[in-house]
């Protein structure tokens, strides 16, 4: 299935929000770079058929006083992370990365460390919509992630988190929930069981949480989530981001950068806790 974006040019998207200050910069903690032309996962939901950049994120970002970015690999890129690491490559001290790496290749631990030479910190699992991994096959792949302190990126759906979620704890990993804890968004936060379960598992200090694409659970549910996951996880262990390009089908369509900031300081009124959120926790989890 095709998606279309109307507008991702820098000139006017910036208008709702004024420019701030680039120092300290504003880290966006959940993003996509991608192009017209790279190869798609056999099996991926969507084919954008418009370029969403590495560069136009930067300018972007900067537009709107966000100075740094973690990219996440697109899950309709399958397992083929060239282009991310070429943004690593490109811009060391603004992005960090976290590919999706195949348990079916041999990476010797010297791979391993030239991934986190150019700013790999952590691995992602976009198993949203499809079958739980053989844990078993990425053995080797989720010690080199411990010995690294990477985290695991899990997008999957609420439901399954009280399956997948105590088994990465267990293993001693840190996790990285986006979407607000990827509630459904027909139950909404309250009434989700699965939610539920990942709010009790705060309690770890080992799970993390991403707010970043309100238009996949629903802007005012994520509004209604935004206190309780501060209830629970505290600044410390909460990050803003972008999700640009705003990638999902079917949800929303008009989903801007500066919208998602607007958001976020709507729901977020504190400035100091704003700024845990924006810099101190991001930083750490990251090593910016």
């Amino acid at each position: 299935m095709k998606i279309t974006r109307r507008a991702l040019t820098t000139g006017a998207l910036a208008a709702a929000l004024p420019v701030r200050a680039a120092e300290p910069a504003w880290i966006d903690a959940h993003a996509h770079a991608f192009v017209r032309g790279l190869k798609l996962a056999t099996d991926a939901r969507y084919a954008p058929d418009y370029d969403a950049s590495w560069q136009t994120l930067l300018a972007l970002a900067q537009k709107n006083g966000v100075g740094r970015a973690v990219l996440l690999q697109p899950s309709f890129l399958g397992f083929d992370n060239a282009y991310l690491f070429e943004a690593l490559r490109a811009e060391p001290g603004r992005f960090r990365g976290v590919p999706w790496v195949s348990p079916s290749i041999d990476i010797s631990p010297d791979d391993w460390e030239g991934l986190a030479q150019i700013g790999v910190k952590g691995l992602r699992f976009p198993i949203f919509g499809l079958p739980t991994p053989q844990w078993s096959a990425y053995r080797d792949m989720l010690g080199e992630a411990l010995k690294r302190d990477w985290p695991i990126h899990l997008y999957v759906e609420s439901r399954r988190l009280p399956e997948i979620l105590p088994l990465l704890l267990d293993g001693g990993h840190r996790v990285v929930i986006p979407h607000y804890g990827m509630f459904d968004r027909t139950l909404g936060p309250a009434r989700d069981p699965g939610f539920r379960f990942l709010l009790e598992r705060a309690a770890s200090r080992r799970v993390w949480v991403v707010m970043c694409g309100a238009y996949r659970v629903g802007p005012e549910r994520a509004r209604a989530a935004t206190p309780m996951l501060l209830d629970a996880f505290g600044p410390s262990r909460l990050m803003w981001a972008s999700d640009w390009p705003h990638t999902d089908t079917g949800l929303d369509r008009v989903t801007t950068y500066p919208k998602t900031l607007k958001w976020f300081e709507e729901w977020v009124p504190d400035e100091a806790v704003r700024r845990t959120i924006l810099i101190d926790t991001p930083s750490k989890l990251y090593g910016f």
